[in-house]
């Protein structure tokens, strides 16, 4: 059961200020004595309630203002004149409007929160969040939408877990609107389906590669980076026409990891035969990747100067993953304007944390050898299922049974 909305500070705040609106206006009317009379002021106080308050605020507020413009009418003998009546029945009239006006402006916040709650939601379920320790690495992730309205958007990223290691995507829908987030959905949908059981990093990204067709979304593409990285260090990246990702290394310095050859975007491989561009390379225990999309380093400051991340990845560095990528947010914030042009920016952090524990004795059982035919990268290591896939060995399961 939905529990009762309470009372919001600003509500209680538009509510305070026409009470202390119309308190005011009959303290002045009573200073400035009878040859000045502020009865028509008061329709102020409703009005201005109106623009935070909800409906019955307003209402009270006009009550509040209407017993207070009575006594002083009556105060000044005005009540039998033109002189208080037409102020106390502009009163009323402006308090009704001003509650209507006030009940539609609660509906529609009431329409826009729904809508956001609705957008995060669906951005949780296309996206979620990451695991923080997954393997040999800890992983932080930041996500800002170009949508003024909701957190949702085209880039996207997750981590899977693998035998050995972790498999990482980030990427870039082409374009904006609900035509980039299907096509979002359905890259990550083609990761998670074939990340954890295919064997080749290549695989994964011909599967991404299949559904853009399969899913027929028109002349979209996508640029992104796929990697794995293993429990020994060995980082593996395929690039697919997208920036490359910043590696900070635990000795210090900075270096980037830029793709042998250029990499044809997913949803344009089909006008040519054009491999990934790869990258390999060893982390030592400590070493910081960035993944990110190109709304971070094409931000811009007033002077069109795009944001400098070489010189600032030192922010990336402090403590925590988490507390690196907020600072990193914030800095960004600075050097951008809010008449800048926004686009969508993800960005992931990850860190090698060295090998993982060693694995228990069910889990070095010959039926969990990388070796065979199946599921070779698949990381579930209880799994009850007994399938074909399966390496041949004993028919006895689960062992010692």
């Amino acid at each position: 059961m939905k529990q009762p909305r309470m009372p919001t500070t600003r509500h209680a705040a538009g509510a305070c200020a026409g009470a202390l609106l119309a308190l005011a206006v009959a303290l002045t009317d009573v200073l400035l004595g009878p040859q000045v009379t502020l009865l028509a002021v008061f329709v102020v106080a409703p009005a201005v309630a109106a623009s935070r308050n909800t409906a019955g605020g307003v209402i009270g507020t006009g009550l509040l203002a209407g017993v207070l413009a009575t006594a002083l009418a009556h105060h000044y003998h005005l009540l039998d004149s033109s002189g208080g009546t037409l102020p106390l029945l502009a009163l009323g009239l402006v308090t009704a409007l001003s509650a209507i006006a006030a009940r539609t402006r609660t509906r529609h916040e009431r329409q826009l929160t729904q809508i956001r709650d609705i957008a995060g939601t669906a951005q949780d379920a296309i996206i979620g969040s990451v695991p923080t320790s997954p393997g040999p690495a800890r992983i932080a992730a930041s996500y800002e939408s170009a949508a003024n309205t909701a957190q949702i958007g085209g880039d996207f990223y997750d981590v899977t877990p693998v035998r050995g290691g972790i498999r990482v995507v980030i990427g870039d829908v082409q374009g904006k609107g609900l035509g980039a987030v299907r096509t979002a959905a359905s890259i990550l949908a083609a990761f998670r389906e074939s990340a954890p059981v295919a064997a080749r990093l290549e695989t994964v990204g011909l599967k991404m590669s299949c559904a853009l067709t399969r899913h027929n979304v028109g002349d979209r593409f996508v640029t992104a980076v796929l990697a794995e990285l293993s429990d020994d260090g060995t980082l593996s990246l395929l690039n697919y026409g997208h920036p490359a990702p910043l590696v900070l290394p635990a000795p210090g310095g900075i270096t980037w990891a830029e793709p042998d050859r250029p990499g044809m975007p997913l949803g344009l491989d089909v006008l040519g035969h054009c491999r990934p561009g790869r990258h390999d390379r060893t982390l030592i225990t400590g070493d910081r990747v960035l993944f990110h999309t190109d709304g971070l380093d094409e931000a811009r400051d007033p002077a069109g100067h795009f944001y400098p991340l070489s010189t600032r990845a030192g922010l990336m560095r402090d403590d925590t993953l988490a507390t690196g990528l907020e600072l990193l947010r914030k800095d960004v914030q600075r050097h951008t304007t809010a008449t800048s042009p926004m686009d969508d920016s993800a960005l992931l952090l990850l860190e090698y944390a060295g090998h993982p524990r060693p694995l228990t004795q069910r889990q070095q059982h010959p039926a969990y050898s990388a070796s065979g035919p199946g599921c070779e990268k698949c990381a579930v290591t209880s799994c009850p299922i007994p399938t074909e896939l399966r390496p041949h060995g004993p028919h006895v399961w689960p062992p010692g049974q």
